[in-house]
């Protein structure tokens, strides 16, 4: 199943399969609208979009206060270049199921493209082959193609546009959606050069300059050859192409922005010169070689289910196309495929999209950390903003790296940033104990953030406790001592400490200079250190539960009874302090502290606590399902972990949660990744090594991922046996089912 595929022309999936049919590369993202359909414009989020780009705005509040942010990014919607209307015999196409036939649409997984195809009818009776591909380069970033291939007996004419007026999606009615300041871009200059369409534009607001330049190439499969003309108006770029019986337009469209360039008009040209000579079907062969090898080690089979088989390579390939890889960018809450959560990057890429990279692509999860670390000047600043004297707050959703939060409460208030940040970093030590990485660039983050914790915490009855947060679960705002704050929090400090003293040995000179340079010392390691041992972790010894915070547990229960199916999600039918005041939660929370450091609670309180919080959790948010599917395995509810994980991994395909015409869920998808790996295969890597406890679902046969840890390519395949296999590197150690292994070549283990 290297495949996804729809033979559906009904409207009303319309948006939905402009996601799910979405192409990029990590820099450019394209929805999967209809070339040939302006018409359908107005019903459909004809977007394309840049990583990391974006335009800075005004926010405006009825009442501000002390340290409200004042401006946000947004991510643009940026000129249009799919447009391609064509004509036969003068006689426009449509899209009209009446007159068309065998309609196909497919997303290669193994090509890297899009492509569109089916039989058209005009109103003379006559019948036009019509295909329709397009891709966005993993060779070559900046580039996006399309190709237009029509085969009729009689006249063809393609109007292609390079079209300036776009703008942003917007909906008043749901909080996911950007609201206000649709018009992103402004138009410089439109011209033509050596048979180059150039699109000048720049960030409204922000003045951050972004450049298309287009070229075309014409292909008349018979004798008659094809003509094209240019021309200019109403902030478009219209390109005119005609043959008769079998005409060929290819489209190079290449993207520079002045955030990673200096001279914009010079790198297209530049970029231009080396692949001008390309075709369509040359960047095809070039986007096989690159996903050969990410398909290598990246993919996950599965056994005995077409049905997930489809599911889980469709997910991978999308956070493929979605992902930053070049430090200026990271990966969005809906990636490049909409417009949903007005392109932030969120803590979802540490606590779901890096663990999955961690394991199979290390220099992709590099990459994220250096955009984290790229942007810990503006969190130091924003510390400053808040009121701390020391340390940096990482904003909670953000693209610059400035705090784009506007809702306080269930935005800043997620102290809990910072250690998900610092847990990924921990977390790349262990896969690679690279040191040299540490000093450059991990320990000055992981120090500057677990100083907020001494900044936040206080000692009380000599416990350390953490006041006036909000934790995951975003139904229960602004409380004391929420376990998985404190529990990441103590975990952040306990490896802050032990920096200190690993990289002093590693490198004393070079750490040295990295503790003056912030101020850093022994003194106050010690107090992170104290902090971390007595951090307070809230449990009710009555229910052998860790509680979710110091008041969650008095509040009345949600009346889960009276609410009907339409009033979910919570969030678009009551107010939030009406939320507030319940035991009623949107999302895992001491559950996913239960996954990420289990270490800190015995199983039986794991399974306690999963039983107790299972029963209050809406999951209206997409980043539930999968944690409580793993925890589920870990608890040994093998049913209930399948189930969950088909509500994980059909999530977008089916369109649950009813809001993937704004976008795919990325978090989502790289969390169904690890419902198999952490959860099935029961996998977990900790200081002592990484380890595997499996069970195989009853509805299929087994499954097989790969693991790169120490330097090292670890197969695991699961069936009947677990099969661990060394592909390259040093011997590993591993433990299975509390049995230690050392893995040479290959060793089989009968599974439980």
């Amino acid at each position: 199943m290297w495949q996804l595929a729809s033979n559906n022309l009904n409207f009303e999936r319309l948006l939905l399969e402009e996601s799910l049919f979405s192409i990029g590369n990590g820099y450019i993202g394209t929805r999967g609208c209809f070339e040939e359909a302006p018409e359908l414009m107005k019903n459909t989020i004809r977007g394309s979009y840049i990583n990391g780009y974006y335009d800075r705005v005004p926010i405006l509040y009825g009442e501000s206060a002390y340290g409200f942010p004042t401006v946000q990014d947004k991510l643009p919607r940026i000129m249009d270049t799919q447009t391609s209307m064509v004509f036969l015999d003068g006689e426009q196409v449509v899209i009209d199921a009446s007159k068309m036939k065998n309609y196909f649409r497919v997303l290669h997984l193994k090509k890297g493209l899009c492509e569109r195809r089916y039989t058209y009818i005009t109103n003379s009776g006559k019948e036009a082959r019509l295909i329709f591909r397009r891709l966005a380069s993993f060779a070559v970033n900046n580039i996006l193609c399309y190709e237009v291939d029509v085969e009729y007996d009689g006249e063809i004419e393609i109007i292609s546009l390079l079209d300036s007026d776009v703008s942003n999606h917007s909906d008043e009615s749901d909080p996911r959606v950007a609201t206000g300041h649709e018009k992103l871009l402004t138009l410089k200059k439109l011209h033509l050069k050596d048979e180059i369409a150039f699109c000048d534009m720049e960030a409204s607001f922000a003045k951050i300059p972004l450049l298309c330049g287009t070229k075309y190439k014409l292909e008349s499969k018979v004798d008659i050859e094809g003509t094209l003309e240019h021309c200019i108006q109403d902030q478009k770029i219209s390109t005119t192409a005609k043959g008769r019986k079998h005409l060929t337009l290819q489209k190079m469209c290449i993207f520079v922005d002045g955030i990673r360039s200096k001279d914009i008009y010079n790198d297209v040209i530049d970029i231009y010169s080396r692949y001008d000579r390309y075709s369509f079907d040359d960047f095809v062969r070039l986007q096989e070689e690159y996903l050969s090898s990410f398909w290598e080690n990246s993919d996950i089979e599965i056994y005995g289910s077409e049905k997930v088989q489809e599911a889980i390579r469709f997910q991978l390939f999308h956070l493929l196309q979605s992902v930053g890889k070049d430090k200026i960018s990271n990966i969005s809450a809906k990636g490049l495929t909409g417009e949903g959560y007005e392109g932030h990057y969120f803590w979802d890429t540490e606590i779901y999209v890096l663990p999955l990279f961690q394991m199979t692509q290390p220099e992709f999860a590099k990459q994220l950390l250096l955009y984290r670390f790229n942007i810990l000047p503006q969190a130091k600043e924003r510390a400053r903003q808040m009121g701390h004297k020391r340390g940096a707050a990482y904003p909670w959703r953000t693209i610059s790296g400035i705090e784009c939060s506007s809702y306080f409460p269930a935005g800043t208030a997620q102290y809990h940033i910072n250690a998900d940040i610092a847990y990924s970093f921990i977390q790349f030590y262990l896969y690679h104990r690279d040191k040299a990485f540490m000093l450059e660039s991990a320990a000055e983050v992981i120090f500057e953030t677990a100083r907020i914790w001494l900044e936040i915490g206080h000692w009380h009855k000599g416990e350390y406790h953490i006041d006036n947060v909000t934790g995951p679960d975003e139904y229960t705002a602004i409380v004391n001592n929420n376990f998985y704050t404190n529990v990441m929090a103590k975990y952040h400090m306990y490896w802050a400490s032990r920096l200190y003293s690993e990289l002093m040995d590693y490198d004393q000179n070079g750490f040295e200079k990295l503790c003056q340079r912030i101020n850093l010392d022994a003194d106050e390691i010690n107090e992170m250190k104290q902090a971390s041992e007595a951090m307070f972790l809230p449990y009710d010894k009555e229910l052998g539960i860790n509680e979710q915070d110091d008041s969650f547990l008095s509040k009345e229960l949600w009346d889960f009874e009276n609410t009907t199916e339409d009033k979910y999600p919570l969030l678009l039918h009551f107010h939030p302090l009406t939320i507030y005041r319940y035991q009623v939660l949107k999302q895992a929370d001491t559950v996913l502290a239960h996954f990420l450091l289990e270490e800190y609670s015995d199983l039986e309180t794991v399974k306690k606590s999963f039983d107790y919080y299972e029963k209050l959790t809406t999951h209206d948010s997409s980043l539930s399902s999968c944690i409580y599917g793993i925890m589920a395995s870990r608890c040994g509810y093998h049913d209930k972990a399948y189930d969950y994980f088909m509500e994980s991994v059909r999530m977008d395909l089916d369109d649950t949660h009813g809001n993937t015409k704004d976008g795919l869920h990325m978090a989502n998808l790289a969390g169904s990744c690890l419902s198999i790996i952490n959860g099935f295969a029961g996998y977990r890597i900790k200081e002592n090594g990484i380890s595997i406890a499996p069970t195989v679902p009853k509805q299929f046969e087994g499954y097989r991922f790969r693991i790169h840890y120490l330097g090292s390519w670890l197969e695991i395949k699961v069936q009947k046996y677990i099969q661990v296999k060394l592909l390259c590197g040093n011997s590993v150690n591993i433990t299975i089912y509390d049995h230690d292994y050392i893995v040479n070549d290959i060793i089989e283990v009968e599974r439980k």
